[in-house]
């Protein structure tokens, strides 16, 4: 008996403690957090949840056993929310709703729910009141409902006059008020500032490279037997660069110059023999059909003989793939490879790749300076001539959008083919919080 009652004592010990820590919270979402989690150790409930229903029926969920905030837009949380704002509760303000009774969302592991109406006192405002929701499995311990509605009743009193007057407002005082008012000058010239003129600039790579690129391709499959030129060679239009292993090729052409003859012979013989007989007229169309298919094939052997030397297409610099004569020499290529170029034309060219992401500086007449890897405290202008109006893949495999831009004539000394640098781009005149806004965007788009 005596054990009996030294648990009750302690059991509204912990009643008074815990409506004590109630009206130490600072707001209605820390008041309500702590109802809900902090009553689990007198009331043994599974979870348990805390809403706020308004006169205009409106029903909110304010704190969640388990939760440091409250997640209301969770599929158990909506399904709660429902069934607390349809909920008809008799004058005891307790309300029990079993499994078979809950919706297809909420039945589940025998649960049972144990709802409490709390009213706000009667010196409160009377505009709202709160709903607090106990679950259980399978049944609701006897001593729950009394012991929740005395429970509750802290909390109402509680929750309504944070609600009401504001733990934080009574603990204001003039240091405060003067953060405060600091705080809000600071925003005041962020703010401003935030409409400050800033250049909308971006860098990208480039490289340099000739007005006009003359590419030579392989026409047929073979094997390079000589590279008479050397990477970097000053070269004329119309000179032999490269000759392909033409042994096989003079071979087919000998053996079909060979056919075509024995072709031709047959092909008189049958025609004259024609002449006394008529049955062989068939067989003198058969020969002239042949003799056109080995006439093919004798055109074929030497359009590839003719082709077994590539030579340069304009007059200029030549550029071999492999880089080096002794690397194409003896190289198997295929049909359609490319093999060199030659860059020709009068200036030098940067050809910009600016990344799809800075795009937006196109939209409008943009300045361009160059810095070279090797000289950049130097910086080279230019002329755009095209910018393109849409990406395309680059090396790094990313969509950019290429720019060419030729390089005034003063700037052009010293310069070499393939040199590569940064440009900075500098655009229209943009608001500092679009610029940073923009950047922000763009950062976390690509993390």
């Amino acid at each position: 008996m005596a054990n009996d009652s030294d648990g009750k004592l302690r059991a509204l010990a912990l009643i008074i403690k815990f409506g004590h820590d109630l009206y130490q919270c600072k707001d209605l979402k820390s008041a309500a957090s702590a109802a809900v989690n902090n009553s689990h150790g007198l009331l043994g409930f599974r979870s348990s949840a805390l809403f706020c229903v308004s006169d205009h029926k409106k029903c909110s969920i304010l704190g969640q056993f388990g939760l440091a905030e409250v997640n209301e837009y969770s599929s158990v949380a909506v399904q709660q929310v429902k069934l607390v704002a349809g909920t008809k509760f008799e004058d005891s303000g307790i309300c029990v709703i079993r499994n078979e009774m809950l919706p297809e969302e909420l039945a589940k592991n025998n649960t049972v729910y144990l709802l409490c109406k709390l009213l706000p006192p009667a010196s409160m405002d009377q505009n709202h009141f709160y709903i607090w929701l106990l679950e259980y499995e399978k049944e609701i311990p006897d001593s729950a409902a009394a012991t929740a509605q005395l429970m509750g009743k802290s909390i109402s009193e509680a929750l309504s006059l944070i609600g009401q007057t504001g733990v934080g407002n009574r603990r204001k005082s003039p240091k405060i008020l003067k953060k405060t008012i600091k705080f809000a000058l600071i925003l005041l010239l962020i703010t401003a500032a935030m409409f400050f003129p800033v250049r909308e600039s971006s860098t990208a790579e480039f490289m340099l490279t000739a007005p006009e690129i003359t590419a030579a391709y392989a026409c047929l499959d073979g094997t390079v037997s000589q590279c008479l030129k050397q990477d970097g060679a000053f070269v004329r239009k119309g000179e032999v660069i490269i000759r392909f292993d033409t042994s096989e090729l003079k071979y087919r052409l000998a053996n079909a110059q060979s056919e075509l003859k024995e072709a031709e012979a047959e092909y008189e013989l049958a025609l004259q023999n024609a002449f006394t007989d008529e049955s062989k007229l068939g067989k003198v169309k058969l020969l002239r059909a042949r003799c056109e298919v080995l006439q093919v094939s004798v055109d074929e052997a030497k359009w590839y003989l003719k082709n077994a030397e590539v030579r340069a297409g304009a007059d200029g610099i030549l550029v071999l793939m492999d880089k080096r004569a002794e690397l194409v020499t003896g190289k198997a290529v295929k049909n359609g490879e490319k093999l060199f170029e030659i860059f020709g034309g009068d200036g030098m060219i940067a050809e910009i790749m600016v990344n799809e992401r800075d795009s937006s500086i196109l939209q409008e007449k943009f300045d361009t300076t160059l810095f070279l890897h090797t000289a950049p405290e130097k910086g080279i202008t230019g002329e755009v001539l095209s910018a393109s109006q849409y990406p395309v893949l680059n090396k790094q495999n990313q969509y950019s959008y290429p720019i060419r831009m030729k390089l005034h004539t003063d700037a052009e000394k010293d310069l070499r083919y393939g040199m590569r640098g940064v440009a900075k781009l500098s655009g229209k005149d943009v608001p500092l919080g679009y610029y940073l806004f923009k950047s922000l965007i763009l950062y976390f788009r690509n993390w």
